[in-house]
C-alpha cells in the first residue's frame, strides 16, 4: 500500500463518552454532556456547559493514533500565529489544559494511550447546507485568503510532511485508478494526471508557497445564520501543508461548488474573492484550473480506493452523492481546457480573458497577413505549420490556443522563458536608467568582472555589442587588424552570424553550396561516425586536424593567409559534433603556425551548456585568442560580446575606435548579471550535465529499438540525434528528421533540426529542464520515432 495513504487506514479512536466527559472536566475544567460529532480520522465531540463565557461551549477532538506528536504541535503554533497576526479571522482557537498543556491524553476501548485537545465552538450554519449564494462564495474567497496572509512567515519542521489530501503530489496515486470503473470518467482522470505531471507540476516549484490550510471547505466551515453571506468559523486544521498558494484556492474553488448549479461559476466567484484581497500572479491564474481538477481527481481516487479498503464509515451524510456530482463537474471544466475556464476565472476578477479560440483564429490569420504584408522574409518560419506563441514560462510555449509546449530548441531564454529574476532585473534597471557605455555605471564593469573571472588570465579586455552576429564581426576586424592578414578559416557548414563581413564566415547560409568566398577557407568536419576515422580509433583528432592544411593551402592559393579560424565549439550547424580528442588543439596550433588567431564562437555552447564546463574550449583543453558571446547571456534581452587579450585590443584602439550604442548598455548588463546568478543559485551547469546524460541514454535506449536514429551525440545540453535510412550505408534520412520535428510539434514537443544534411535533430532545450520534462520529452520522441 501507498505510503500516504496509510494514515487513511488508520481508524478514528473508539473513545468511550464518560471518558470524555471526565478529560472535560479533569483536565479543562468543562461540566457538561458530550456529543460525539464523528470525523474522518479524528473523533470529535461536543461539551455543552451552563456557562456563559467562551467556553459554554468546547469541541473536543481525539487525534488519530496515526499522527505524530509533531504534527499535532504544528497544528497548535499555527493558530496561536494566526491568533496574533489577525485576531479577527473566525478560526478556531485552541483551549490549553488547566495546567497550560496543549494536548492531554486518555485510554481508548483499544488499550491505546490517544491524545486529546480542546477547541473553541464555532457555531453556525454549516458551509454545505448554506445557500450557494455567489456573495458567499466571493466572501469565502476573501476568508481564505485573509487566512494564508496570516500565515505569511510562519513555518514549522513537520510542514512539509507527506500525505493523502496534497495535490501537488497525487501523481503518486496514479495506481489508484484501478478502482475507477467508470470508464469515461476513467480516461478524463488517466488524461489529467499525465498532464499534471509533465507540464502542471514542473511549474509549481516556482509559484509563492507556505504553509496552507489545505481543507477549507464545505465541512471545515460554518456560516452566520443571521448573515448567510458571511463565513462565520473555520476548523480542521488536521491538513495542513507547506505547498504551493494556489494550491489552497484552488482545493475551495473545487469542492464547495460541487453538487451546486453552474459549478464553474461558483467557483469563478470563489476565485475572484481571494484575488480582491490576495493578487493572483499570472501563472497562478494559467495552473488554477488544473490545480481544481486535480483536487477534484484527488477526491475521487480516495473516494474509489476508500469504498474497497477502508472498513469503517464516518456517517457523514453531507457527502451522499457527492462522487456523481464531482464527476459531472470534472468533466465539465476538463471539457474547457482550451481557455474558457481560465478565460471565466480572470475575467471574474474582472481582468481580460486571455486566449479564447476565436481570438486565436483572428490573430493568426491578422499575424499572417501582416507579416507577408511587410516582412522581406516572412515565408522563414519553423514547421510546416507555423505556431502563433503569445508566452512562455521556464521550459513551457503557449500558442493562442493555448495549447502547451516543451520547449526543447531554444537557447536564446537560457535559464529558462521568463525566468522571474532576469524579468525583475530587466524591469527595475528599466525604471531606473538606461543609457550608453559613454557614461559610467557599475554595472558595466561588475558584468566584465564577473564573466572575465570564469575565463583565462590574459582574456580580460571586453567589447559589449548587441547580437552573437556583432561579435563575431568585431572579432574579425581584431583579427584582420592584428594579423594583417585577410583570410578567414571555418569548418564545414559553420554558422557564425548575418552581417556582411560574418555572412562570408557562415557557409550554412549559403544557398548554393560551394559558392564562396575566394578569402575563405572551409575545413572538413571532424565527423567520427561518417569519416574514415571512428570513435574507436584514440588519435583520430589528429587525422582530421590535418585537414585544416588543405584549407590553409586553399588560402595561400588564392593570395590570402588566415586572420582568424572561428569554431563553434559544439560544431552546431556541421551536426552537433563534440570534437575528437586532441583535434582543436591540434588545429589551434596549425592555424597559429600560419599567423592567424583562434576565435571560439560560444554564442551556442557557452554558459554551461555542455556540462562539464562554463565554456566550449574548456571543454576542448585550449586557449583561443578572442571568444565571443552572444544570444543566452542576457536570457533574450539584446546583447553580445568579445573578450580578447589586452595587446590585441590595444593594437585595435590604435587604429581605430569602436562604440556601440545599445551594446552593453544598463538593462542589457542587469540582466546578463541575473543571468549568471540564477545559473550559479539554481545550479544550472550541473543541471545540464545531469538531465543531458539522462537525455542522451534516454535515446540510446530509444535507438535499439529504432534503426532510423543513427547516432546520439553532444554534451550537457546540447544534443543531436543524426537519422539514416540504412545504418550499413548511412544514408542521410532528411525528410524524415523534419518529419518527425513536425509531428513532435503536433505531441507537444519543440526540436530543430540541422546538420550537413539536414537530417541531425537538435535537441537544446533551456538549461531549468528537469527530469519530468525529459521524460515527457523521450515519451513523446518514442511515440513518433516509433512510428517512421
Amino acid at each position: 500500500m501507498l505510503e500516504i495513504l496509510k494514515t487513511l487506514q488508520c481508524p478514528p479512536p473508539d473513545i468511550r463518552i464518560t471518558d470524555v466527559e471526565q478529560i472535560a472536566k479533569m483536565d479543562y475544567g468543562i461540566v457538561g454532556v458530550a456529543e460525539p460529532l464523528g470525523g474522518e480520522r479524528d473523533q470529535n465531540f461536543l461539551i455543552r456547559t451552563n456557562r456563559a463565557d467562551r467556553h459554554s461551549a468546547l469541541l473536543l477532538k481525539v487525534a488519530n493514533t496515526s499522527e505524530s506528536d509533531d504534527l499535532l504541535d504544528l497544528q497548535c503554533a499555527a493558530l496561536r500565529h494566526i491568533l496574533q497576526r489577525d485576531p479577527a479571522l473566525p478560526v478556531q482557537q485552541l483551549v490549553r489544559t488547566v495546567d497550560g498543556r496543549n494536548w492531554t491524553t486518555v485510554g481508548s476501548n483499544s488499550t491505546e494511550s490517544c491524545r486529546v485537545r480542546a477547541f473553541e465552538f464555532l457555531p453556525g450554519l454549516p458551509l454545505y447546507e448554506a445557500p450557494a449564494d455567489p456573495r458567499l462564495m466571493r466572501n469565502l474567497g476573501r476568508t481564505s485568503a485573509q487566512l494564508n496572509y496570516a500565515l505569511r512567515g510562519f513555518f514549522h519542521p513537520a510542514s512539509q510532511h507527506a500525505i493523502a489530501w496534497d495535490t501537488q503530489n497525487i501523481d503518486q496515486l496514479t495506481s489508484l485508478c484501478r478502482n475507477v470503473h467508470d470508464k469515461p470518467l476513467l480516461h478524463v482522470i488517466q488524461s489529467f494526471l499525465n498532464r499534471f505531471s509533465n507540464e502542471v507540476k514542473p511549474k509549481l516549484a516556482s509559484c509563492r508557497a507556505q504553509l496552507i490550510h489545505n481543507d477549507l471547505t464545505f465541512h471545515n466551515s460554518v456560516v452566520d445564520p443571521d448573515d448567510p453571506t458571511r463565513i462565520a468559523g473555520i476548523f480542521d486544521f488536521g491538513d495542513m501543508v507547506y505547498a504551493p498558494l494556489i494550491q489552497d484556492l484552488g482545493l475551495t474553488a473545487a469542492e464547495v461548488p460541487v453538487g451546486h448549479e453552474d459549478p464553474a461559476s461558483l467557483a469563478a466567484h470563489i476565485v475572484a474573492g481571494f484575488h480582491a484581497v490576495l493578487p493572483l500572479e499570472d501563472q497562478e491564474f494559467n495552473l488554477l484550473p488544473d490545480l481544481i481538477i486535480g483536487r477534484i481527481v484527488l477526491c475521487l481516487l480516495v473516494d474509489a480506493w476508500a469504498s474497497q479498503e477502508i472498513e469503517w464509515d464516518d456517517e457523514r451524510v453531507h457527502l451522499d452523492g457527492w462522487h456523481g456530482n464531482a464527476a459531472d463537474f470534472l468533466k465539465e471544466i476538463d471539457a474547457m481546457r482550451v481557455g474558457e475556464f481560465e478565460a471565466l476565472l480572470r475575467s471574474a476578477c474582472g481582468l481580460s480573458a486571455k486566449n479564447l479560440p476565436q481570438q486565436a483564429r483572428n490573430s493568426i490569420r491578422k499575424s499572417w497577413d501582416k507579416r507577408n504584408r511587410h516582412l522581406g522574409n516572412a515565408g522563414y518560419y519553423s514547421y510546416d505549420k507555423p505556431l502563433d506563441l503569445v508566452r512562455g514560462e521556464g521550459v513551457w510555449l503557449y500558442d493562442s490556443d493555448d495549447k502547451v509546449y516543451l520547449d526543447a530548441y531554444n537557447n536564446v531564454p537560457h535559464v529558462g522563458h521568463c525566468h522571474p529574476r532576469v524579468v525583475a532585473a530587466i524591469a527595475s534597471q528599466t525604471a531606473t536608467l538606461n543609457t550608453n557605455t559613454r557614461y559610467l555605471y557599475d554595472s558595466l564593469p561588475e558584468y566584465a568582472e564577473r564573466l572575465t573571472g570564469t575565463l583565462p588570465n590574459d582574456l580580460d579586455v571586453c567589447y559589449f555589442v548587441s547580437s552573437g552576429s556583432e561579435a563575431n564581426d568585431l572579432a574579425w576586424r581584431l583579427a584582420k587588424t592584428w594579423t594583417g592578414h585577410s583570410g578567414g578559416l571555418v569548418l564545414e557548414n559553420a554558422y557564425h552570424g548575418i552581417t556582411d563581413a560574418v555572412f562570408d564566415l557562415s557557409p550554412a547560409e549559403r544557398i548554393k553550396p560551394g559558392a564562396g568566398c575566394e578569402h575563405i577557407g572551409e575545413i572538413k568536419a571532424p565527423d567520427d561516425y561518417r569519416g574514415p576515422w571512428k570513435r574507436d580509433l584514440p588519435d583520430r583528432g589528429q587525422h582530421y586536424a590535418a585537414w585544416c592544411d588543405d584549407a590553409i593551402q586553399k588560402l595561400a592559393h588564392n593570395g590570402h593567409r588566415p586572420a582568424a579560424f572561428y569554431m563553434d565549439m559544439i560544431l552546431s550547424s556541421s551536426g552537433i559534433m563534440v570534437p575528437p580528442p586532441g583535434y582543436t588543439g591540434d588545429v589551434y596550433q596549425r592555424v597559429r603556425n600560419a599567423g592567424g588567431l583562434c576565435v571560439a564562437d560560444e554564442v551556442q555552447s557557452g554558459f554551461g551548456r555542455l556540462g562539464k564546463t562554463m565554456w566550449g574550449f574548456e571543454l576542448a583543453g585550449v586557449d583561443p585568442d578572442i571568444v565571443t558571446f552572444g544570444k543566452p547571456i542576457a536570457g533574450g534581452y539584446p546583447m553580445g560580446l568579445v573578450v580578447t587579450r589586452k595587446e590585441i585590443a590595444e593594437k585595435f584602439e590604435r587604429s581605430c575606435e569602436f562604440f556601440s550604442t545599445t551594446g552593453g548598455n544598463p538593462v542589457a548588463c542587469a540582466a546578463a548579471l541575473a543571468v549568471l546568478q540564477v545559473m550559479q543559485d539554481e545550479e544550472l551547469m550541473e543541471n545540464a550535465e545531469r538531465m543531458g546524460n539522462l537525455l542522451s541514454n534516454g535515446v540510446k535506449q530509444l535507438a535499439q529499438q529504432n534503426p532510423i536514429i543513427g547516432d546520439v551525440r553532444g554534451s550537457g545540453l546540447f544534443i543531436g540525434v543524426e537519422l539514416v535510412r540504412d545504418q550499413d550505408t548511412l544514408e542521410p534520412a532528411a525528410e524524415q528528421a523534419t518529419a518527425i520535428a513536425n509531428a513532435l510539434k503536433q505531441e507537444g514537443v519543440l526540436i530543430g533540426v540541422d546538420g550537413i544534411y539536414s537530417n541531425v535533430l537538435k535537441i537544446r532545450p533551456p538549461m531549468v529542464i528537469n527530469q519530468h520534462n525529459i521524460e515527457y520529452l523521450l515519451e513523446r520522441l518514442q511515440n513518433v520515432v516509433g512510428k517512421r
